[in-house]
C-alpha cells in the first residue's frame, strides 16, 4: 500500500508506535526475574505515539500539499507478536527488530518529507528516541 501524502505517512507512523506500545506493555506485564524490564520502554512508546499525534495535529495544513511517490509501507510492516510466546531473549530480539524497522522508516519518511522541514525534523527526533530505546535494550 503506497504512502502518498503527509497524512498517510504520519498515520502509518502512529500505527508503528502503537505496535511498539502494545508489545512493550504486554512484555512489561510478564516482568519477573530473568525477564527484561520493558517498563521504561512503555513510557517511551507512549511519548513517541503522542509525539506523532502532535506532529500530525500541528501540521494538518501540510496534508493538502504535494503528493509523495515511490514510498510504500510493505518494507516496514511486521506482524504483531505476543511476547508471551517468546523467551526473554526472544522478546529482546523482537523488540530490537521493531526498533530497527522504525529507525529505517523514520529515516525514509524524513527524506520523503524533506520539503516540510518541521515535520522532517520531528521524524528525525522520533528516530533519535528509538535509538535511545535500542541502547536500553542492547544494554
Amino acid at each position: 500500500m503506497p504512502l502518498v501524502n503527509f497524512g498517510s505517512i504520519l498515520g502509518f507512523a502512529e500505527e508503528l508506535e502503537q505496535q511498539h506500545l502494545d508489545f512493550y506493555t504486554k512484555a512489561a506485564a510478564l516482568g519477573s526475574s530473568g525477564q527484561p524490564d520493558f517498563s521504561p520502554l512503555v513510557k517511551s512508546a507512549k511519548k513517541k505515539r503522542n509525539e506523532v499525534r502532535r506532529i500530525r495535529r500541528e501540521n494538518v495544513t501540510e496534508m493538502i500539499l504535494e503528493t509523495i511517490s515511490g514510498f510504500v509501507r510493505e518494507p516496514f510492516v511486521m506482524a504483531d507478536c505476543d511476547p508471551e510466546t517468546l523467551s526473554p531473549a526472544g522478546q529482546v530480539e523482537q523488540a530490537l527488530a521493531m526498533i530497527d524497522r522504525s529507525l529505517e522508516y523514520y529515516e525514509a519518511a524524513a527524506l520523503k518529507l524533506a520539503g516540510q522541514a518541521e515535520v522532517a525534523r520531528g521524524l528525525k527526533q522520533l528516530k533519535k528516541k528509538h535509538q535511545k530505546d535500542r541502547k536500553i535494550l542492547a544494554g
